[in-house]
């Protein structure tokens, strides 16, 4: 039985200010339509939808290196899998390490600070575009109708709006080793570890619990989106639409914090052959 080849996915780190520049290459090399390339590099950074063939992911490569766009394409069997995420309702952050305990606060599960490669936190909700329902007015044929008939024209479907949602913070941890990603959400949480820092409102308690986090990971890639979230940027890089786009996001920052620890151990090793070079010349 032959050997199915292996197969890549492209990730773009960079977003592309024209995407029309860069239709025509991923157009040739992928088969797709240009209207459909030009749509997904106007959202890029992100994951080319479907993998590739080894030949094609180095076509895509050589192309997006000559126009000088951040890029990789990483193994399918070696792209990490965040989802879903386990969501948890008890944590402490102590001096070794992260401490999730079950509903009782047994500890179920141990986290070295040394394990932790990424913290990525984000809000969602809040005032969604277009979340106000329209009123459609009936036809004027109808309105006719009953402006004969002596009644006034109402509107049709007409429904209460919904009011805002409340924006909720929420953080994605990732651990290596195995890799496994927790979800800390800021109202479902459980912040008893805090003793005396404990405050009156679970907005007040999350930045507390983010801050322990990113404090005493100090190995951990932490997005700019976490950053921001922390600094309360307003308006900021930390509104997501839904919990699932902070897991793409996340995964996305995972990538790049692998791609970055590559290019800088490539870097390094090449200094190094310099070194060597230099000290053995005669």
């Amino acid at each position: 039985m032959s050997k199915a080849p292996t197969q890549y996915r492209l990730v773009i780190f960079d977003a592309i200010d024209d995407p029309k520049e860069l239709r025509e290459l991923i157009c040739k090399a992928t088969g797709a339509h240009p209207t459909d390339a030009v749509q997904w590099l106007a959202r890029t950074p992100g994951t080319w939808p479907w993998p590739l063939e080894e030949e094609t992911a180095r076509t895509l490569l050589d192309g997006l290196y000559d126009f000088g766009v951040a890029a990789e394409a990483r193994r399918t069997d070696q792209m990490p899998d965040l989802s879903p995420p386990r969501t948890i309702h008890r944590a402490a952050c102590l001096d070794d390490g992260l401490r999730i305990e079950g509903l009782r606060g047994e500890p179920t599960h141990w986290v070295p600070w040394d394990r932790i490669e990424l913290i990525c936190a984000g809000r969602t909700g809040g005032d969604e575009p277009g979340s106000a329902p329209q009123p459609r007015w009936p036809s004027a044929v109808v309105a006719g109708v009953r402006a004969l008939a002596l009644r006034k024209p109402r509107p049709l479907n007409l429904r209460t709006p919904r009011p805002a949602r409340e924006p909720v913070a929420e953080v994605l941890v990732v651990r290596k080793d195995p890799r496994i990603a927790f979800r800390f959400v800021e109202n479902q949480m459980n912040y008893a570890y805090l003793g005396d820092r404990l405050k009156g409102s679970a907005a007040e308690n999350f930045p507390i619990f983010l801050g322990d986090l990113c404090r005493r990971a100090k190995s951990a890639y932490l997005s700019e989106s976490t950053t921001s979230l922390l600094e309360a940027r307003d308006p900021g890089d930390h509104d997501f639409a839904s919990s699932q786009a902070i897991v793409e996001h996340a995964t996305l920052q995972l990538l790049w914090s692998w791609y970055r620890r590559d290019r800088r151990a490539w870097n390094e090793r090449i200094l190094d052959g310099e070194d060597t070079a230099e000290r053995d010349a005669p």
